[in-house]
C-alpha cells in the first residue's frame, strides 16, 4: 500500500470534538499563488505558545527517562510543569493586550476541521488558519478550503464551516493524530475512573 493511501486513510479515521485557540482569513484569489509572510501575521502570544509547546515535546523526552528511576520524581516534575503551564496560559490567553481569539469548539481530523462561524463562507474558499490546541501547546498554521457550509439552528453561530486541509504535511498531520489519540485515551480513562 502506498504511503497517500495510507495518509487519505488516517486523515478518515482520527476526529474528535475539541476546543481550540482558533482564527482564519480568507486568501485573496491573487494571494493564492504568493508565497504567505508569516512574519506578519503571526503573534507574539502565538510565537510564545509555540516556543513552549517545543519545550514540552524536548522535555517529555527526558521525563520519560527519569520515570523509569523514579515515578515520584517524575510525577512531581510533571506537577512543576503543569504549574507553569497553566501559569502561562493564564498570562497569554486572559491578557485582554493579547490577539489571540477565545477558545472555540471544531471538530478536529487529520484531513480538515469543522467549527461554527458568523461568516458565511462560500464552498472553495481558501483560507489560513493559525490553530492551537491547548492541551499540546500545539501550534499550527494550515490551509484549507471550504468543502461545505451548513446552517446551525442549535448552536453559538449561524453557520458550520467544513475545511479540508490543502498543502499540509505529513509531520502536520502525524502531530493532529498525536493529540487526537491523546484526548481519545484521556476521555477513555475518564469514563473507566467515572
Amino acid at each position: 500500500m502506498n504511503s497517500s493511501v495510507q495518509t487519505d486513510e488516517r486523515r478518515q479515521y482520527y476526529r474528535i470534538d475539541d476546543s481550540a485557540i482558533f482564527s482564519y482569513h480568507v486568501i485573496k484569489k491573487e494571494l493564492e499563488n504568493k508565497p504567505v509572510d508569516d512574519s506578519k501575521k503571526i503573534s507574539t502570544a502565538f510565537e510564545m505558545i509555540e516556543l513552549f509547546g517545543q519545550m514540552n515535546q524536548q522535555m517529555s523526552v527526558a521525563l520519560g527517562r527519569i520515570s523509569d528511576h523514579s515515578a515520584d520524581i517524575a510525577t512531581y516534575l510533571k506537577g512543576l510543569d503543569n504549574k507553569v503551564e497553566l501559569l502561562a496560559q493564564m498570562y497569554l490567553f486572559k491578557d485582554s493586550g493579547s490577539d489571540l481569539e477565545p477558545q472555540r469548539q471544531i471538530n478536529l481530523g487529520a484531513g480538515g476541521l469543522a467549527f461554527g462561524s458568523d461568516e458565511k463562507l462560500k464552498q472553495g474558499t481558501l483560507i489560513a488558519m493559525d490553530m492551537i490546541l491547548s492541551t499540546d501547546l500545539l501550534c499550527l498554521h494550515l490551509t484549507g478550503r471550504v468543502i461545505q457550509v451548513s446552517s446551525e439552528k442549535n448552536g453559538d453561530f449561524p453557520y458550520r464551516i467544513s475545511i479540508g486541509f490543502v498543502d499540509i504535511s505529513d509531520v502536520e498531520v502525524d502531530q493532529i493524530i498525536k493529540h487526537i489519540m491523546r484526548l481519545q485515551s484521556e476521555q477513555l480513562r475518564a469514563k473507566r475512573e467515572s
